[in-house]
């Protein structure tokens, strides 16, 4: 691999190519509303076009703002100076693209790489590692290799180091956690950015399979969660008082059963923990919790419907907002019907406030309250904007949008709560054509996420965070309706939905799915003979299951990246090898053997014959998540069952999913065409 690093000659010095910043008075900045129906649909491009620049990180005095933005084809890294009111690219990588970017201090920075347009999954191996580089472009090194999944390299040495904290007092050092080519633990690493050299932090860890470490106020390792160990779906958490003292198991919970127990981080005071749990409640809150006593001290934040802190899966949520000097907790997001911040902080809370009044109707992030600030604006109809906001002058300035060419041109993402046959009531979203009349009867698209355990609609619709959502701005901006339903099994909605999923893969989350037809016809908007269902991976199966059982409402299906036959699957993909994961499906299927007969009734490679409507599939060439051998299969049993599918599209070079805008052009035209020719107009 080779890298055009450091182009001191070609330091880009852009003028703020960003757009010049623009100045309100706080209070008077209003959103002006956008005549969308008088409005071309913009081209199928312009949905799948990469983002201006990307979110944009404060250092830690405020003066310099970081971001990426399309240089030659790459997203490079980009410095604004805010008192200079100037801006320089100080890379001009030209074969991956910045991904992720922390400060360490005001004067230096890491990141890691992504590839933003090439083939994904394994199929895009400069993806990760990590890089250091001086603000102004200089001392550059590259401190981890990269690579598309945790694997050993050629060479060996990481397969994997993610930034975890800085380092109070030095910039020349951060801590980083890193997976060793002979090892599946995560450990923690003391690295020089100067050197590259590194020295172990978690020496006589507690167990094998650690994933996770949390540090205290001191950078002190004190808790580790280990997951996966001989197989099982336990996730074990371990405490230790301070380096001196022995590891000692707090906690031990079943992934897939409550109650769920999920460390978050250590309070200043060094003794105290805060944790997600849902221990005799029906979502996960926020606590905190005595680890000595290993005992719930008191409530901290809940709310009625959403998990708050962590899934019950056992996955950390973005949830606290803390002070990035003391640890004290400031505030919790909460990712809802919209995205939202409960602010314990009082000036947060004010500066909130202020913010909130100048840009109304649109969710507005801040970090830790300081005197300025950058503030990350955005609407499900506008991806996004960002400003400046200067406490003292209470003044905000814009920054840029992140994409101009979509604002005003997004149709709603409305939220509704689905009730299910049997009683759940499920947050989900839908989409209308900016132009829908009340009382038109629409041909409408279901959308089914994929997972089935992943959460796709987020940030209340925002455009660019979810496939589910991109898809139903394409098809809305073409005049289709678009349900994006979620189901049992379906995290951080509340555990009991997310429970109550295990043993009712292809059953009850197919009556979900259908629950969701008879929702969107009720409402008035959809034409109970034109409704299809789509999805990819989980939701590839399924659009085909879907179309197999008796009670099929759907006219039609777009099958992608599919599970079709289940015993192949769970012996076949590529964490088949991994006897925690196998156990783990074997739950969700609800059966103890992939021998089962369930397994077989299930798949829809055995019911070709019954599936009459018309079907549209796509696969990634070289995808080992659901490998393409068994959509082919389906795709022959179709043929021989007297209904061939009406297109079957390769993605070449791709995994599991699409990365190359080309392949996503002609995914979505395919779609359209496909609708087109189904129901036509």
């Amino acid at each position: 691999m080779k890298y055009d690093h450091i182009a001191q000659k070609a330091r880009l010095a852009l003028t703020l190519a960003l757009g010049v910043f623009s100045l309100y008075p706080l209070g008077h900045l209003q959103a002006q509303p956008a005549n969308t129906a008088a409005l071309a649909p913009p081209a199928i491009e312009e949905f799948v076009r990469r983002p201006q620049f990307t979110e944009m990180l404060a250092s830690p005095s405020g003066r310099y703002l970081a971001t990426t933005r399309a240089i030659s084809g790459r997203l490079n890294l980009v410095i604004i100076d805010l008192e200079k009111r100037s801006s320089a690219g100080i890379t001009s990588f030209n074969d991956i693209d910045v991904g992720q970017v922390r400060w360490v201090g005001d004067e230096r920075l890491v990141f890691s790489a992504i590839e933003i347009n090439k083939p994904s999954g394994q199929e895009a191996p400069n993806a990760g590692g990590l890089f250091t580089v001086s603000r102004e472009g200089k001392d550059f090194r590259q401190l981890a290799s990269t690579a598309a999944q945790l694997r050993r390299n050629e060479l060996g040495g990481f397969v994997a180091l993610r930034y975890q904290a800085s380092i109070p007092g030095t910039t020349d050092e951060i801590i980083a956690a890193g997976a060793l080519g002979s090892d599946d633990s995560f450990e923690l690493y003391r690295v020089n950015l100067l050197t590259g050299r590194y020295r172990l932090m978690t020496a006589g860890r507690p167990a094998n399979g650690i994933s996770r470490w949390i540090l205290d106020s001191k950078n002190a390792p004190l808790i580790a969660v280990a997951e996966g160990r001989s197989g099982s779906t336990l996730i074990h958490t371990y405490y230790r008082a301070n380096l001196e003292s022995p590891w000692k198991e707090i906690n031990r919970f079943d992934s897939t059963k409550p109650p769920a127990f999920v460390p978050l981080a250590i309070e200043p005071d060094g003794k105290t923990l805060l944790i997600s749990s849902n221990e005799g409640r029906a979502n996960m809150a926020i606590f905190r919790y005595d680890p000595e006593k290993q005992k719930i001290l008191e409530l901290v934040a809940e709310h009625p419907q959403y998990d708050l802190g962590a899934s019950p899966m056992g996955e950390s949520l973005s949830s606290l907002v803390r002070d990035p000097v003391n640890g004290r907790l400031l505030g919790i997001r909460v990712d809802a019907d919209t995205l939202q911040t409960v602010w314990v902080d009082e000036e947060a809370a004010k500066m909130q406030a202020s913010v909130d009044a100048s840009l109304p109707g649109r969710t507005n992030l801040i970090s830790a309250p300081r005197k300025r600030l950058v503030v990350s604006s955005f609407s499900d109809r506008s991806p996004g904007k960002f400003y400046l906001f200067d406490a003292d002058a209470k003044r905000l300035e814009e920054i840029g949008p992140s994409r101009p060419w979509l604002d005003g041109k997004l149709a709603a993402v409305r939220s509704f709560r689905l009730k299910t046959r049997d009683g759940l009531e499920i947050p989900s979203y839908y989409v209308l054509p900016s132009n829908y009349k009340q009382g038109d009867r629409l041909t409408t698209i279901v959308h089914i996420h994929g997972g089935p355990f992943a959460r796709d609609v987020v940030s209340g619709g925002r455009f660019g965070s979810s496939f589910g959502v991109l898809e139903a701005q394409v098809l809305a901006s073409r005049g289709y309706a678009v349900v994006l339903p979620n189901f049992r099994v379906t995290p951080e909605l509340g555990s009991s939905i997310y429970y109550a999923g295990f043993g009712t893969y292809g059953r009850q989350m197919l009556d979900d799915h259908e629950d969701a037809v008879a929702w969107a016809i009720a409402q008035g908007f959809a034409d109970p003979k034109r409704v299809c269902i789509s999805g990819a991976s989980y939701g590839g199966y399924a659009a085909l299951q879907a179309l197999v059982r008796p009670t099929n409402p759907f006219s039609c299906a777009i099958s992608g990246l599919p599970v079709t036959d289940l015993p192949f699957q769970q012996t076949n993909a590529d964490y088949s090898q991994s006897q925690s994961a196998r156990a783990y499906w074997l739950r969700v299927i609800g059966i103890n053997s992939i021998d089962d007969p369930i397994a077989k009734s299930i798949s829809p490679i055995n019911h070709a014959d019954k599936i009459k409507v018309p079907v549209f599939m796509y696969v990634g060439e070289r995808d080992t998540r659901t490998p393409t051998s068994q959509a082919r299969r389906m795709a022959d049993a179709l043929r021989a069952s007297g209904n061939p599918v009406k297109e079957y599209l390769v993605g070449k070079g791709e995994g599991h999913g699409y990365g190359l805008t080309d392949n996503n052009i002609r995914l979505f035209q395919g779609m359209l065409q496909f609708l087109e020719t189904t129901f036509p107009k």
